[in-house]
């Protein structure tokens, strides 16, 4: 799994092992493999690092699921790197798709946001079945996670 060399054997990369326990470090090295990601698309926009963000959109703690959410936001909302996520898509799609009705509002809405730019850059990527999951969120109370929803509808 995962890191670089060390000491001439393979070893796991220290957010990973340092993030196992703490959820604030987890958050953290989700946010910066994120930003890697758009920042050195050739060296760290592998399957080898993007399950690390799969494994985490399960995590208990809301904070990791968001900080994981807008590290992708950040990956779909360009058609280059976007372009290299089919693999991933369909892995983690149906695990994003459910995270629309996360029970932290605030992944939720982030949630409906990054389908929103999966519908604008990766033609074909979310069915209509999985779309209709988005829609009865238009008619929840929580306000931004309605618009979410509306501006996903108006999109599609």
């Amino acid at each position: 799994m995962g890191g670089g060399r060390f000491g001439g054997e393979q070893q796991e990369t220290p957010c990973v092992l340092a993030g196992m326990w703490w959820p604030d470090i987890r958050a953290i090295c989700m946010e910066e493999l994120g930003t890697w990601m758009k920042t050195y698309a050739a060296s760290f926009l592998t399957d080898s690092y993007l399950k690390y963000i799969g494994w985490t959109l399960y995590d208990k703690q809301w904070e990791v699921r968001l900080q994981c959410v807008k590290a992708l936001q950040g990956l779909y909302g360009h058609r280059d790197t976007a372009a290299h996520m089919e693999l991933f898509t369909r892995r983690f799609k149906t695990r994003m798709v459910s995270m629309v009705l996360d029970k932290e509002l605030s992944v939720a809405v982030e949630v409906v946001k990054l389908l929103t730019l999966m519908l604008e850059n990766m033609e074909e990527a979310l069915t209509d079945e999985d779309c209709q999951s988005v829609y009865p969120v238009v008619f929840v109370s929580n306000r931004p996670l309605a618009t979410a929803a509306g501006i996903f509808l108006y999109r599609r």
